[in-house]
């Protein structure tokens, strides 16, 4: 067992959530590395984070948070590569869509414990969304060192509040022809 206090955690993706994970951290005596091409160094310094390329992340942290949306420039970004970058005792938190994480990679990994663990809140195959699946069909699931989650993780009654009230005043902007409070940059 490592101790936290003293390690690096990097966050891949530094939005919003990103910014409060990355503050949470740092009460916990953890230095913040973040890899986010469309970020500011300027601005991850403002909430104490070293702006630093993918490389960094995957070779540097013992935590390795993925915060990044999914698109086709991130689609199996933790692939069999970046997670041979990894430390051994590194850990992998995915906190975004399954499809980021290449689940045969991941598994192997795991399986050989070239890493020592995993958590996800979304696999790739996204179960919920598929007719005829079952858990047998992912290997990840039958791993010890491999904890997930039905991408439920943040859900309490005061983040499906502030979900609605969030999209609530976004479409109130849009169709006052103001600019939303929370756009997504394409």
């Amino acid at each position: 067992m490592l101790r936290l206090r003293g390690s690096i955690a990097g966050l891949i993706g530094f939005g919003r959530i990103a910014a409060n994970i990355a503050h949470k951290l740092a009460a916990f005596g953890v230095s913040v590395v973040a890899f986010d091409p469309y970020v500011s160094e300027s601005y991850m310094r403002s909430f104490g984070v070293r702006k630093v390329d993918l490389d960094s992340v995957l070779s540097e942290s013992l935590l390795i948070v993925v915060m990044c949306p999914h698109t086709p420039e991130t689609h199996h970004l933790i692939d069999a590569v970046a997670l041979a970058r990894m430390r051994p005792q590194a850990v992998l938190v995915n906190c975004a869509r399954g499809k980021i994480v290449d689940n045969n990679a991941l598994y192997e990994a795991l399986a050989a414990k070239r890493i020592a663990g995993a958590a996800l809140d979304d696999t790739e195959e996204e179960p919920a969304k598929l007719d005829q699946w079952f858990p047998a069909l992912n290997p990840l699931l039958g791993l010890e060192n491999c904890i997930i989650t039905p991408h439920v993780a943040y859900v309490s009654d005061e983040a499906l509040r502030e979900c609605r009230r969030v999209a609530a005043e976004n479409a109130r902007a849009v169709l006052l022809g103001e600019n939303p409070p929370n756009p997504v940059t394409p």
